[in-house]
């Protein structure tokens, strides 16, 4: 058994026949057996070994004995396939290919060690994957969540659009929206991130805007919210009535006579500029005196260009220049305690009051007066034409002779 032992295994080989092969598969598969026998029964001699440990010096002896046995009795077992391999072998290999040279395996080869370790680098790799995985969920959710949205875009309903108005009295709101140029094309995501520039253009589209806004219902609603200017007034021609805003603006769409409130303020002056000061400097007296002015006419003077009289609803009347109604007119319900009714309180230069028949003793005399003023310059304009044609005949006069 020494001497089979001994024997050199050639270490080259030229051809080996398919029962070699086999054979060599099957010896291989039998030492891994082998050898997992062998560190099987290493851990089970090891724990037998730990209970040894604990019994008495004369079971120890015995355990002793037993494990010698039990090892001869395993080289027995690992020697016979070595000799049996090497009895075999050369009988097939002569009925074979005598030529052949034989590789007999007594230790494992580096085809299993390598084996082993790439079982082990994919167990490796596995958890690594695993690990991948983990990492890849977001990219992959992300990607899902894009193609679902391009998946949506592709479809009717992505520029499907509902526009709801409220709270427009008097705004259009189908000027508003065609103003807002909001198209059918549009897709709804495009609506909302533009919203701000649509709401711009519908609020220039009306006067009556004050405030605009525009909220999103999910999944195709547009809910717009109008605020409208107040009316604070009309600007009243022969045959229409023109709404005057609260912030001045005069809206050039006549209302009907029959829409007209019962108690409104009449402006019976076309100056825009100076409507929007008047109504500007009105805003700043008290109501108390604001909702007592009934009509109000642009009565200017040579002196003051804005002067304007107010007839109030109990027929007294005011002149007050606009740019001085915030400073004086806060007096009004003073003054009108002291004075008759049908009376006037002039705020032109300082604060007086006359009745009306004063009043129109110097509308007369003011006319007179004018009339008076214009006689003379007619006059002076005759005057001045005479003497422009008396030098021109002379001129002519004395170029005569000289021809």
């Amino acid at each position: 058994m020494t001497d089979k032992k001994n024997q050199k295994t050639p270490k080259e080989v030229t051809k080996l026949s398919e029962w070699q092969r086999r054979n060599q598969e099957y010896q291989k598969k039998k030492q891994l057996e082998e050898q997992e026998e062998k560190e099987k029964k290493a851990q089970e001699e090891k724990e037998r070994q730990e209970l040894l440990n604990q019994k008495t010096p004369s079971e120890d002896l015995d355990a002793e004995e037993q494990d010698t046995e039990t090892a001869d009795e395993n080289e027995k077992e690992a020697d016979l396939p070595e000799e049996e391999v090497q009895e075999t072998l050369p009988e097939e290999t002569e009925e074979d290919a005598e030529e052949e040279k034989i590789i007999y395996l007594t230790e494992p080869s580096e085809a299993m060690l390598e084996e082993e370790e790439l079982a082990k680098k994919a167990k490796k790799e596995g958890q690594i994957a695993r690990r991948h995985i983990y990492r890849a969920i977001p990219i992959l959710a992300i990607s899902t969540l894009i193609a679902l949205f391009s998946a949506y875009l592709l479809t009717p309903l992505a520029k499907q659009k509902i526009i709801e108005f409220s709270g427009n009295k008097n705004a259009d709101q189908t000027l508003l929206f065609e103003k807002s140029q909001i198209q059918d094309r549009d897709y709804t995501l495009t609506t909302f991130l533009n919203r701000d520039r649509y709401l711009a253009n519908m609020k220039a589209a009306s006067p009556w805007v004050k405030d605009i806004s525009m909220n999103y219902t999910f999944p195709t609603t547009f809910k717009v919210q109008v605020e409208e200017y107040q009316v604070f007034g009309y600007y009243v021609t022969e045959e229409d009535h023109y709404p005057i805003l609260e912030n001045g603006e005069v809206v050039e769409t006549p209302v009907a006579t029959g829409q007209l409130p019962k108690a409104y303020l009449a402006v019976r002056f076309s100056d825009r500029e100076l409507v929007r000061q008047f109504v500007k400097q009105l805003e700043k007296i008290p109501s108390s005196v604001r909702n007592q002015i009934e009509a109000v006419d642009l009565t200017p003077s040579k002196v003051t260009k804005d002067l304007v009289t107010l007839t109030m609803k109990d027929r007294t009347k005011v002149l007050v220049p606009v740019s001085q109604i915030k400073r004086k007119l806060p007096y009004y319900n003073q003054i009108r305690k002291l004075i008759e009714e049908d009376s006037v309180i002039d705020m032109e230069a300082g604060i007086y009051s006359y009745n009306a028949e004063t009043m129109a003793t110097l509308a007369q005399e003011k006319k007179e007066k004018e009339e008076g003023e214009g006689n003379k310059t007619e006059e002076a304009d005759a005057n001045s034409t005479d003497s422009e044609e008396s030098a021109v005949v002379t001129e002519q006069h004395e170029e005569i002779p000289a021809e």
